[in-house]
């Protein structure tokens, strides 16, 4: 049967993406050396370039007047960085001018943005794109020791997609030929955890592939009941930031190494960690990633900006310097496992879980993660989340234990440490304020935000 179904899975993926060919380059390129694959990044930058100038209507001012490409056909790569940032606004506004006019020749489909932020965008991929991003999920998942076909669950699920259950017949045959079994990642109720639990021991998957949250939150529930879970090969985490803590609970409570892989529905995986775990190594030959200071120039290694991504792959609507929402740090160090793709160090939140404060100062969201992170430890907190509301106004959501009563007498040395902590750095005019909720539901999307600021920004 495990051969049968091995087979089924290997057809499907190349009829409908010929996403084997692609894997096949990827499994060469990414031991190429750092000049290799620069040039080649360079070289696939360029086709993009070119194709975006002749065939879409909203590029072709835009690369001309960016001096990018000139009047000869001439292209000028120095120049990239002229051209305007791409946000979820203009995708919206210029939709129809965003669109490749030889769309009549290729095989495309329409996909939504996962909406983290409340705000979903509809966008156009090719199924080229398609057979890429399925490639690079293959070979980061071979960095794993996981193989297409063995035994992964999903801990996964948005308002975006199908709900676990309710599935059609064809989604389960599918699923049934990949080896998957899906768990909703937004019924994380006591008595779903459980039923969770007795899936994954019954099912031994090799992988599991998971919300953060969701895979963290199942840990804790996991430890604190001293249930028995079963080990897999490894762990991946995406959708939402992988902090220190909650990789050390995840790998102590499923015995088994944690892999974080960054990506996004616009623009599909951007980077992962190998099994060095040194830093998330980007696919340099399916995406062109940049790290840009508040004042638009390029961060240096070691210094935190925002992630700007072009998808190298997506000819339908190509989206060239696409603010994704989100801060990240390129890594100091090369990675010593020999693959020369570029590394981020991390990836901190979204661009909108910054903290500003009213003299023009930046807070990183992980200054509150690490500081409620301490008190998590301690056992009466379960989920929290910290709201800027305005300037000098912050509100610390908190979800209590069950058996946790009368947290402010209890905690009341705890809490008021953790208020002066906050003002601190956001200003002695700071009010923080302390409420305590049944819950904190997760975003659209299925990410959990530990930290929101609703300040408006200028970009």
């Amino acid at each position: 049967m495990s051969l049968i179904r091995s087979n089924l899975s290997k057809w499907r993926r190349a009829i409908i993406s010929n996403s084997l060919e692609k894997l096949s380059l990827l499994q060469q390129w990414q031991w190429l050396e750092v000049n290799q694959i620069q040039a080649l990044q360079q070289e696939r930058l360029t086709r993009l370039l070119y194709h975006a100038y002749d065939h879409v209507p909203y590029y072709r001012n835009i690369i001309r007047s960016s001096g990018v490409i000139n009047d000869s056909r001439e292209i000028n790569l120095k120049k990239f960085s002229r051209m305007p940032l791409l946000d979820k606004n203009t995708i919206r506004s210029r939709f129809e001018d965003m669109k490749s006019d030889d769309l009549i020749k290729r095989k495309w489909y329409k996909n939504t943005s996962g909406g983290s932020t409340g705000e979903p965008v509809t966008f156009i991929q090719d199924m080229n794109y398609h057979s890429w991003s399925t490639a690079t999920t293959i070979l980061n998942d071979s960095w794993t020791e996981y193989s297409p076909s063995e035994r992964k669950v999903f801990l996964w699920g948005s308002v975006r997609d199908l709900f676990v259950g309710s599935e059609t017949f064809k989604i389960r045959l599918v699923r049934w030929i990949n080896n998957e079994l899906w768990l909703n990642a937004f019924q994380m109720t006591v008595d779903k955890m459980r039923e969770y639990v007795q899936n994954i021991n019954s099912f031994k998957p090799v992988q599991i592939l998971a919300y953060v949250e969701s895979i963290y939150e199942l840990s804790c529930f996991i430890e604190q009941e001293g249930l028995r879970i079963y080990s897999p090969r490894a762990i991946m985490t995406s959708a939402g930031t992988l902090f220190p803590h909650m990789r050390e609970t995840i790998e102590k409570v499923f015995r088994a190494p944690v892999f974080n892989r960054y990506g996004s529905r616009e623009v599909g995986n951007i980077a992962c960690e190998c099994d060095r775990h040194n830093g998330l190594h980007i696919a340099s030959p399916v995406n062109f990633v940049e790290v840009l200071r508040p004042d638009g120039k390029q961060a240096d290694a070691g210094e935190t900006g925002e992630i700007v991504v072009t998808s190298l792959t997506n000819l339908a609507m190509p989206l060239i310097r696409y603010r994704i929402g989100d801060i990240g740090t390129w890594a100091k160090d090369t990675c010593n496992c020999g693959r020369g793709w570029p590394i981020l160090q991390k990836v901190s939140g979204r661009v909108t879980d910054v903290f500003l404060t009213c003299g023009g100062g930046v807070v990183s969201p992980e200054y509150f993660i690490h500081l409620i992170g301490v008190v998590l430890n301690t056992g009466w907190i379960r989920k929290y989340q910290v709201v800027q509301e305005d300037y000098e106004h912050i509100r610390i959501k908190i979800v209590l234990h069950e058996k946790v009563t009368n947290p402010l007498k209890v905690y009341e040395k705890t809490i008021e440490s953790i208020k002066q902590k906050i003002v601190l750095v956001m200003g002695e005019g700071c009010k923080v304020e302390l409420i305590f909720v049944d819950d904190i539901p997760s975003s659209a999307s299925g990410k959990y935000r530990y930290t929101i600021s609703k300040i408006k920004r200028r970009h």
